[in-house]
C-alpha cells in the first residue's frame, strides 16, 4: 500500500498559521495498464485491402464496361428470387462455410460496414466518448428475423403455394455493375445512420447486434463452429479482454464460465487475444458453443428495458421498417433496417423519460430528478419528430402499396401503350372500380408525400393508359422526367406515349436522350429502331443498330437485329458481312449463328450456311424455327435424308406443325419412299383440312404407289 501526502494549505481558523502535513492512504492499483492490441493495425490493413479491393472492382468495370458482378451477399437475393447465379451469391455461400470451419471472423476482417463502425468507434472515443452497449432480450433476435425474410422466405412461399422455382442462369459478368447500389446521398446517409448514429447510440457493432441480416446466419453458422477463443490456466480475470472488445462480448465472464468465447458476436477480431496480460487466451478449436455447458450457473444478464416495454420496441421496430424500406423509392433494405433499430430503441427512451425520475443517453442526462434537462427536451423533440415520421412514412407507404395490390389484380398488358388501345371499353364494372380506386390510392400517396415516388408514377402512367387517357398519362411522364432527368426508363416511357399520339418527332427526340444517357438501354433502342422502320426510315434504323452493335457484342442483339433489317432491303452480301463481324466477337451464340446462317444462305453460300445452322443446333436444340428452316435448306439441296432427320426432330418439338409433317413427306418421298410418306402428309391434312396442296400430293403418291419410273418432286413448303 502506497501512502500520497496533501498539499498543505493555510488554517481557515488561524489565518496566517499552516496545518501539518496529513497522510491519506491511497490504495495502489490493482491493474496495469491495458496494453494496446497489436491486432487492430492487422485488422484496419485488412479493411483497408477490401476497400481498395473494391475501388478497384469499381474501376475494372468503368473501363471495361462489365466485370464480375457484385460480390456482395445481398445479390443472393437475385439468385433465390430470380434464378440469377451472380458472384455475391458464390462469395456468400463461400463466407458461410468460412464461418463453419473458422468462426465469424469475415465480419471483423472483411466486412466494409464493420470498418465503418470502428472508424466511427474510434473518432468517438477521440472526443472522450466510449457508448455504452445497448442491451436486449428481443431485439438481438431481428438480425436473424431478416435474414430468414431474405433468403428462406421466398422458396418456402413457392414451395408451400406450388410455384415453379426460377431457372438457374449464368450472371457472373454484368454491365449493370450499378443498378443494385444506391446512389451518393443514400450511401451518405447510410453511413450516417449505419455507421455514426447506432455506434453512439447502440454501442459498437450496434449495426451488426441488430440489424444485419448476414450478421443474422453468421451467428447462427458461428454457434456449430469449433473455432473459437479459448483460455488456459492461467487466466486471472484481468477483464482487459472485455475492456478491449469491440463486439460487446463479456470475454473474462465466458471464458471464466465454459473455458471458451460462446457469444455469437465474437467477430474473432483476436483484440483480447492481444492485450491479456498472461497470455492467457487463444484462437483455438474445441466442441461448439451450441453445445457448451456452464461451470456454474451464469448471473442473469441485464438489460435495458423490461420485457414489456421491449415489446413495444418491436411492433415499432417492425413498423418502422415496413414504414422506411423503398420510401420514395430510395431506401435500401439494410438502411430502413438501421433507421428501424434507432426509431425502436428512441420510443424506449420516451418511455424511459415519461415514467423514470432519472434517464441518461450515454454522456448525456436527459432526466434528473424527474425533470428534463436542456438535453432531454432536445431528445424528446428529435424523438418525437422520428416517431412523428415514421408514422407518416407509413401512411405513404400504405397508400403506395394498397395502389399497387390493385393494380397487379388487374390484367393490364403491354396493348395500352399502342394506338386504338381500347383496354378500358373491354373491361368490366370490377375492372374499371379497381382501376379508379389503385388511382385514387397513388393520388393520395402522392398528395400527402413529402417526395415523389418513381415507381408510384409509373403505375399511374399505365392506369391512365388503361382508362384511355393518354393525356393524363403525358402528364405524369414529364414530371417524371422533371424529376428524374438522369433516368433513361423516362425519357423511354414519354416517348412511348408520344408515339401512341402520333408525335413522332418527340417521341424520336426522348428516345434519344435515353439513349444518351445509358447507351446500353435495350427496350428503348429496341422501340425506337420499330418506329424509324414503321416510318419508312429504313437507313436510320440501319445506322441505330450500327451503333447498338459496336457498344454491345456479347450477345449480338444488335448486330442480328441489322442482319436481319439488312436481308429485308435484300441486301444479302452486307448482312452476311455484319453478321460475319458479330460471330467473330460471339462465335459461340446460337441466335448470331443462326442470323449468319439464314443470311449465308440468301448471299448464295448454300453449304456454308446449312454448317452455320447446324452449329447453332450443336450448341442450342431447342432452336426449332432454325432447324425448320435448315431442313428446308437442306431439302433445296437434295439432301433429303439430312432434311428428314431435322424434320423428325422439329415433330417431336411441336408435333402439331403441319407444315413440318407435309415437307417431311416431301424429303421421304424425294428418297423413294412412297409409301413411308402418306402417313405424314395425311397427318399435315389433318392438321390443316383446307390443304389443297397437301391432298394433291396425296393423291399423286397413291397414284404411284408401287411404281418405280421418276416423278416430279412435289414443292417444298416454305417457311410460314
Amino acid at each position: 500500500m502506497t501512502a500520497y501526502a496533501t498539499k498543505s494549505t493555510k488554517d481557515k481558523r488561524s489565518p496566517g498559521s499552516r496545518s501539518a502535513a496529513v497522510a491519506l492512504p491511497v490504495l495502489a492499483p490493482t491493474q496495469e495498464k491495458i496494453r494496446k492490441s497489436t491486432m487492430s493495425r492487422w485488422r484496419a490493413l485488412s479493411l483497408v485491402v477490401v476497400h481498395l479491393l473494391i475501388i478497384g472492382h469499381i474501376v475494372h468495370w468503368l473501363i471495361a464496361g462489365k466485370t464480375i458482378s457484385p460480390i456482395e451477399p445481398a445479390e443472393a437475393m437475385f439468385a433465390i428470387n430470380e434464378g440469377k447465379i451472380n458472384a455475391g451469391l458464390i462469395f456468400f455461400a463461400t463466407a458461410l462455410l468460412g464461418t463453419l470451419i473458422f468462426g465469424r471472423f469475415l465480419c471483423g476482417w472483411g466486412c466494409h460496414l464493420v470498418a465503418y463502425q470502428d472508424l466511427c468507434s474510434w473518432m468517438l472515443k477521440k472526443i472522450g466518448i466510449k457508448p455504452k452497449p445497448f442491451r436486449s432480450r428481443l431485439l438481438i433476435f431481428a438480425p436473424l428475423a431478416l435474414a430468414l425474410y431474405m433468403y428462406v422466405w421466398p422458396s418456402a412461399y413457392r414451395l408451400v403455394a406450388g410455384q415453379p422455382f426460377p431457372t438457374a442462369t449464368n450472371h457472373l459478368i454484368t454491365a449493370e455493375f450499378w443498378n443494385t447500389f444506391p446512389g451518393l446521398g443514400i450511401g451518405l446517409l447510410t453511413l450516417a445512420v449505419c455507421g455514426f448514429m447506432i455506434v453512439y447510440f447502440l454501442g459498437a457493432k450496434g449495426f451488426c447486434s441488430y440489424a444485419c441480416p448476414y450478421g443474422g446466419f453468421f451467428g447462427v453458422v458461428d454457434q456449430v463452429s469449433p473455432a473459437r477463443i479459448r483460455v488456459k490456466d492461467s487466466c486471472e480475470q484481468s477483464g482487459h479482454c472485455t475492456a478491449t472488445c469491440t463486439s460487446n462480448v463479456r470475454v473474462h465472464e465466458e471464458v471464466a464460465l465454459y473455458g471458451m468465447v460462446v457469444n455469437p458476436g465474437c467477430m474473432k477480431c483476436m483484440d483480447c487475444i492481444s492485450v491479456c496480460p498472461n497470455d492467457a487466451l487463444y484462437f483455438g478449436y474445441t466442441k461448439p458453443a451450441i453445445v457448451a455447458k456452464a461451470k456454474v450457473p451464469r448471473k442473469p444478464t441485464s438489460y435495458d428495458f423490461t420485457l414489456t416495454e421491449e415489446l413495444i420496441l418491436v411492433i415499432v421496430g417492425v413498423g418502422s421498417l415496413l414504414a422506411y424500406r423503398g420510401l420514395y423509392g430510395q431506401i435500401p433494405l439494410l438502411l430502413a433496417m438501421g433507421m428501424a433499430a434507432i426509431t425502436a430503441f428512441f420510443t424506449g427512451k420516451l418511455i424511459r423519460m415519461v415514467g423514470t425520475a432519472n434517464v441518461r443517453l450515454q454522456n448525456l442526462q436527459l432526466k434528473r430528478g424527474r425533470r428534463w434537462t436542456p438535453w432531454g427536451i432536445t431528445f424528446g423533440v428529435f424523438a418525437a419528430g422520428l416517431l412523428v415520421f415514421a408514422g407518416h412514412s407509413g401512411l405513404v407507404q400504405y397508400h403506395a402499396l394498397r395502389g399497387r395490390q390493385l393494380f397487379a389484380s388487374v390484367a393490364i398488358g403491354n396493348a395500352v401503350w399502342s394506338g386504338g388501345n381500347s383496354w378500358w371499353d373491354r373491361a368490366d364494372a370490377m375492372q374499371r372500380s379497381t382501376v379508379d380506386e389503385a388511382i385514387g390510392h397513388f393520388d393520395r400517396a402522392e398528395q400527402i408525400a413529402l417526395a415523389s415516388t418513381p415507381g408510384v408514377l409509373q403505375d399511374l402512367v399505365w392506369l391512365h393508359l388503361a382508362k384511355g387517357d393518354d393525356e393524363a398519362a403525358e402528364r405524369v411522364l414529364r414530371r417524371i422526367v422533371a424529376s428524374w432527368p438522369d433516368r433513361p426508363d423516362g425519357y423511354r416511357g414519354l416517348a412511348g406515349v408520344l408515339r401512341k399520339t402520333q408525335n413522332y418527332g418527340e417521341a424520336e427526340g426522348n428516345y434519344r436522350r435515353a439513349l444518351t444517357i445509358k447507351p446500353t438501354f435495350e427496350p428503348a433502342r429496341a422501340e425506337l429502331g420499330a418506329m424509324l422502320r414503321t416510318l419508312g426510315r429504313q437507313g436510320d434504323a440501319i445506322a441505330l443498330y450500327r451503333e447498338g452493335a459496336e457498344l454491345v457484342t456479347s450477345d449480338g442483339r444488335w448486330g442480328i437485329e441489322l442482319g436481319r433489317l439488312l436481308m429485308e432491303l435484300d441486301r444479302f452480301s452486307e448482312a452476311r458481312d455484319e453478321l460475319l463481324r458479330v460471330a467473330a466477337a460471339a462465335p459461340d451464340a446460337p441466335a448470331v449463328l443462326v442470323a449468319l446462317g439464314m443470311a449465308l444462305l440468301q448471299a448464295g453460300e448454300a453449304e456454308r450456311g446449312t454448317d452455320t445452322l447446324e452449329r447453332a443446333l450443336e450448341l442450342d436444340g431447342t432452336l426449332t424455327q432454325a432447324r425448320y428452316n435448315l431442313a428446308l435448306a437442306l431439302l433445296s439441296q437434295a439432301h433429303a435424308e439430312r432434311a428428314a432427320a431435322h424434320l423428325r426432330e422439329v415433330i417431336v418439338q411441336q408435333p402439331n406443325f403441319s407444315d413440318a409433317h407435309y415437307n417431311l413427306g416431301v424429303s421421304i418421298f424425294m428418297t423413294g419412299g412412297l409409301v413411308e410418306a402418306m402417313p405424314h402428309v395425311r397427318e399435315a391434312i389433318r392438321l390443316a383440312p383446307e390443304d389443297s396442296q397437301a391432298e394433291a400430293f396425296l393423291s399423286m403418291l397413291l397414284e404411284r404407289t408401287g411404281r418405280t419410273e421418276s416423278v416430279d418432286v412435289p414443292g417444298i413448303r416454305p417457311t410460314p
